[in-house]
């Protein structure tokens, strides 16, 4: 499979996709339903996934599937190729972040080679937490990025809005502002450098993808209000980017594992205890 996708993925000709999420299946990855039973040398997947990103129009999927009812083995990931393997999907349409297509994909009776098991069969529930990491580290390079723009729309236009004749830059408050958006943009890119820098060294970072995605996720919802509070009405006016930016950013704590799981998986790795 490496050699025959691999180079495709790296050039950008083929679209990828991951299917974890289902309607009673989020961040709890245990609750999979999805199942693959076996047939020969053919696995037989029935069941739908839902939230899933480029759900409908990737040309590859990583499944995670119900291959037993074993709670800690009981899941394994599906390479789809969806040239040979076609299924259903349904765009889902969101508030923003639309050129991400997301949409459900459901899959009734679709067989696939033993061959295209990931892995071994059981791993996927251990593999599935692993890319949770690196998923969550993307998410909030994303909300930095559009945090990023946000600061650097509202130092703009906080030198070219005037009030009382001379910039509102020159106001405190407008000032106060922008000194706290500044701050946030930056704890949040060294969060997301620690924790990139300790995924490059090979090592876990459960603990650190969590913070960087909680708190880099929450300050670009809060920057982006802050800059729309900048630009005034204006900045709730289509054609103002900040309008665009503040719809994408209240999207952002949600996917990976929302804010709220965030703060239990810290708790875990401070405590040791489980509160989830």
């Amino acid at each position: 499979m490496r050699q025959r996708y691999l180079d495709g993925l790296a050039r950008g000709e083929l679209i990828m996709s991951v299917g974890v999420s289902e309607p009673s299946a989020g961040s709890d990855v245990r609750a999979v339903r999805t199942r693959a039973r076996r047939e020969g040398d053919v696995w037989v997947i029935d069941g739908e996934k839902t939230w899933i990103t480029n759900g409908a129009h990737f040309d590859l999927m990583i499944c995670t599937c119900r291959t037993s009812d074993d709670p800690a083995r009981g899941l394994s990931h599906f390479l789809i190729d969806r040239d040979e393997h076609p299924v259903a999907t349904r765009p889902i349409e969101k508030l923003a972040l639309n050129r991400h297509s997301t949409a459900q994909v459901f899959f009734d009776g679709v067989g696939v080679p033993a061959a295209n098991m990931i892995g071994r069969e059981g791993d996927a529930l251990k593999n599935t937490l692993v890319l949770f990491e690196r998923a969550r580290l993307h998410v909030a390079a994303g909300s930095l990025g559009i945090a990023r723009r946000a600061l650097d729309e509202s130092v703009r236009y906080a030198h070219l809005r005037k009030q009382r004749g001379k910039p509102i830059a020159a106001h405190q408050l407008i000032a106060a502002k922008l000194a706290d958006m500044a701050i946030w943009v930056d704890a949040a890119r060294l969060l997301i450098h620690r924790a990139a820098q300790m995924l490059d060294a090979g090592l876990r970072a459960d603990m650190e993808a969590a913070m960087a995605k909680a708190f880099a996720t929450e300050a670009a919802v809060d920057i982006c209000r802050q800059a729309v509070q900048i630009h005034g009405g204006n900045g709730v006016t289509r054609g103002y980017i900040v309008e665009r930016l503040a719809r994408e950013a209240l999207l952002l704590p949600i996917p990976d594992g929302t804010t709220e799981i965030q703060q239990l998986i810290i708790g875990r790795a401070l405590t040791g205890i489980s509160a989830f």
